[in-house]
């Protein structure tokens, strides 16, 4: 079982989160509602999420497949109206480096409402491919270790805990972690 520690913010982490501070944030709050934060430079924008997409699911396929080795993965975080989109890819033949891009839509592209091409682009950069899936982890077993799959389906109306993606999330890592 993980400990949980505080941030400099005051929230209760995992030890994980701690030493991921600066990557993606994922908290849930009231039924059907959670917030997605990412850092860009010194800032760290807050997007809300909406039940209506399985957000913290796609979180979890992305950082299950890029730790299977994908060059590339998104995550759709829908707000009502709008959502944001993480993508990310290895670019230049380096697997170990992944290219991100944060884009925000006024409405929902991953829908179809409105056009891919018309989004903001909120933030670019890389990220070591071992730190995004270690943080996507962390912010996985905080929610399982703090909410639970009952208590997260009553919150999220729609979605289910992606528990299944975790516990292989989990084995493989612990798996890689032995050898």
């Amino acid at each position: 079982m993980k400990s949980t520690l505080s941030s400099k913010s005051g929230k209760k982490m995992t030890e994980e989160e701690v030493c991921n501070e600066d990557l993606i944030g994922y908290d849930l709050h009231r039924a059907g509602w959670a917030s997605v934060s990412f850092r860009v430079g010194k800032e760290r924008p807050s997007f809300a999420v909406s039940y209506l997409h399985d957000s913290l699911g796609d979180l979890a396929r992305m950082g299950l497949s890029l730790h299977q080795g994908a060059m590339a993965a998104e995550a759709v975080f829908m707000d009502e109206p709008g959502e944001v989109i993480l993508a990310v890819s290895a670019g230049n033949g380096a697997t170990d480096v992944l290219q991100f891009e944060l884009s925000e839509y006024r409405d929902w592209a991953s829908w179809g409402m409105v056009s891919v091409d018309d989004h903001r682009v909120v933030a670019r950069g890389e990220i070591a491919r071992t730190e995004l899936v270690r943080n996507v982890h962390a912010i996985l077993g905080r929610i399982h270790l703090e909410v639970g799959v009952a208590r997260y389906r009553e919150l999220w109306v729609e979605h289910d805990f992606p528990l299944q993606d975790y516990e292989r999330l989990s084995v493989s890592l612990h798996k890689r972690a032995m050898i």
